[in-house]
């Protein structure tokens, strides 16, 4: 009777230990890395998952029979010092016996010919240099493949020694009296380097896990992990099961078969080597959906290794038909840069979708290649000649703007240049019908024109009228002054400091007086820097406010009606304030059983500081305010009783 067909397995299921259903051991709880099964011993097999001969460029046999002898040496040359040199020993096997079949055919030809020239065949000798070269090639990457295979053994003897190790440290957490957070991690730890570690010599290898993994299991007797902690490894690894199942059948969709067959290796050696068991209701289930996203992959293989000259001549097909739309794009000359930059788009998607077509029959793949490369190249010299041809039509335009920038620059230097309104406007319509330049450059020269155009048009809005040269002289004057401000060495000493401030506001008036706006812009420039080199100076802090708050109201000092006003104004700031945090200080009374790290109880104390403060700086700057209007008032006074005491001296 045949036997009955056993289901295919989850090799990660295979030998699972079985959760011991114990009493949660102290400290366990506090774990907080998931617990995971034993993880199988990674390895790497000759025939890994439906790899074929065709996966790896370095196991394909490539054929030198055309290559010449000095060819054959650079080839060898190139083939040993590769970063891969050890994969390529099918190639330079082959590249060797070729090599030594044409070379004893030359030898024949020469002895054959020099005996036909009548030398004797005894004294014959030819031994050309690339004969030594290619010996002596040959030598080092045999002494280098010596020593590589000699050191790869040395590192699996001491990776061998360090398992060794790393099991007697196993061995010795058995039993130890010492708290389960600490065993485990100590555990976890060897676990990990275990794995870290290389590659053991191959008469060991399998003797050596399989003695891991019987200790391994010892070990999870012995620490009877509780039911919670297995669980939480359980869904731990479903989850990770789970994306490596998603990827697996996406990777069923992808067009690249080869591709598609290394990806799902890595997927398998993820599920197998680096993932532990799932709870046993969804095994049967996952390694279901995972076999069956595989066997799709697997089933595509094998039909492509079936029909592989039916694919590549598909593919050829395929690059044909792109080459041909290329063509297409050579042959329709794109006459500005609209139709130059469409036409790149196009040339651009058709060479991302040639590149990610597979490979085509070997007779006709350089060519294929050659013919893609020379219409690109072709199709780019278009394009560069093209670019080259708009250059000069881009100085033009260039020189064209630049004259109208120019052109309103002089509008604004001349005396009426109000009257120029409609030629502005003229001006701007003649800009927007210059054609194409660079975008940089356009940006550049637009922001230029856009500016000067504004200052005209601002000027008519404004009512501005032109200063003459002297006003000018007197504004560059007191332009030098402010900036000759930060180089003031000030008085430490407040009466000594208003001396000195009014000398130099003195000193600054001298210079000359101008109207308007200008006027008033500079003054408060004078005042800015006068105040910068004041709070950079060594005067005690409280000084600095008064001598600052002395800068600022300086032109006001003796106005009454100024003096009123600002006064005024910083009464109504301070009234809003007062107002704000009565409010806030309302809402503190719902806060009353509030913890005091409430965010929101935080938020408004920070609000009501901030207003404090606010209020105490504008009571400050109050104080010489109604200082100077005290002392103003006083003035008024007694230049009034003096008037009466004239008036009655009796």
């Amino acid at each position: 009777m045949a036997k009955k067909e056993e289901k295919a397995k989850d090799p990660q299921e295979e030998n699972l230990l079985t959760a011991k259903k114990t009493v949660t051991p102290e400290g366990a709880s506090d774990i907080k890395n998931v617990l995971t099964e034993f993880i199988p011993e990674p390895s790497v097999k000759k025939n890994q998952f439906f790899k074929t001969k065709k996966d790896t460029n370095h196991d394909e046999k490539i054929d030198y029979s055309s290559f010449s002898m000095i060819e054959l040496v650079s080839e060898l040359e190139k083939l040993t010092k590769q970063d891969n040199w050890f994969n390529q020993g099918i190639n330079i096997q082959e590249l060797s016996q070729q090599f030594e079949r044409k070379f004893k055919n030359e030898i024949k030809a020469k002895k054959d010919e020099f005996i036909k020239e009548g030398g004797n065949e005894i004294d014959f000798y030819f031994r050309p240099n690339y004969k030594n070269d290619f010996d002596q090639i040959l030598r080092d990457h045999k002494k280098k493949k010596r020593s590589f295979f000699l050191e790869r053994e040395q590192t699996q003897k001491l990776n061998l020694e360090k398992k060794l190790e790393i099991i007697e440290n196993l061995k010795n957490l058995i039993n130890v009296d010492e708290n389960i957070n600490a065993i485990y991690k100590k555990f976890r730890n060897l676990q990990e380097i275990w794995h870290k570690t290389g590659p053991v010599p191959r008469a060991h290898s399998n003797n050596i896990w399989q003695t891991f993994k019987h200790h391994t299991e010892i070990f999870y007797d012995f620490l009877h992990l509780n039911r919670e902690l297995r669980d939480l490894d359980f869904k731990h690894n479903y989850e990770e099961k789970i994306k490596i199942i998603n990827q697996a059948e996406k990777l069923s969709k992808i067009s690249d078969i080869l591709k598609a067959s290394r990806d799902l290796n890595i997927l398998h050696r993820l599920w197998k080597n680096d993932l532990g068991p799932v709870a046993k209701e969804h095994r049967e289930e996952l390694w279901t959906r995972f076999q069956k996203a595989s066997h799709v992959i697997h089933n595509r293989r094998q039909e492509f290794d079936k029909e592989y000259d039916t694919i590549l001549e598909d593919n050829l097909n395929k690059k044909n038909e792109l080459i041909i739309k290329m063509e297409n794009i050579k042959n329709s000359s794109p006459k500005n840069h609209t139709e130059w930059k469409k036409s790149i788009e196009n040339l651009n998607k058709i060479r991302e979708e040639f590149k990610l077509i597979g490979q085509v029959t070997k007779k006709h793949s350089k060519l294929t290649w050659t013919r893609f490369r020379e219409i690109s190249r072709e199709i780019n010299r278009e394009k560069n000649n093209f670019y080259k041809s708009q250059k000069t039509e881009h100085r033009k335009n260039i020189e064209l703007k630049k004259a109208l920038i120019k052109e309103v620059k002089d509008i604004l230097e001349k005396e009426d240049w109000n009257e120029y309104a409609n030629q502005m406007k003229k001006i701007q319509r003649e800009w927007r019908s210059i054609g194409f330049i660079p975008r940089k450059l356009s940006d550049q020269l637009w922001e230029e024109f856009r500016s000067n155009c504004n200052i005209y048009f601002d000027r008519i809005k404004t009512g501005y009228e032109k200063i003459s040269e002297k006003e000018l002289e007197i504004q560059k004057k007191k332009e030098v002054f402010i900036n000759s401000i930060k180089d003031f060495k000030i008085p430490h000493e407040f009466e000594d400091f208003k001396i000195f401030s009014a000398n130099q506001w003195e000193e600054f008036i001298n210079l000359g007086i101008l109207k308007g706006n200008i006027n008033k812009n500079l003054s408060d420039n004078y005042n800015k820097e006068f105040i910068s080199i004041i709070d950079k100076s060594q005067m005690d802090i409280n000084l600095k406010k008064e001598a600052k708050n002395h800068i600022r109201f300086f032109l006001i000092k003796d106005d009454e009606k100024e003096l009123s006003k600002e006064i005024k104004s910083i009464k109504k700031k301070m009234d809003e304030i007062k107002s704000e945090v009565l409010q806030l200080e309302n809402n503190m009374d719902y806060f009353s059983s509030s913890s005091n790290e409430n965010p929101l109880l935080l938020e408004v104390s920070s609000k009501l500081k901030e207003l404090k403060s606010a209020e105490q700086d504008l009571k400050e700057e109050l104080v010489p305010l109604r200082k100077m209007k005290r002392e103003l008032d006083n003035s008024f006074n007694e230049s009034d009783i003096e008037e009466k005491s004239e008036e009655n001296p009796n």
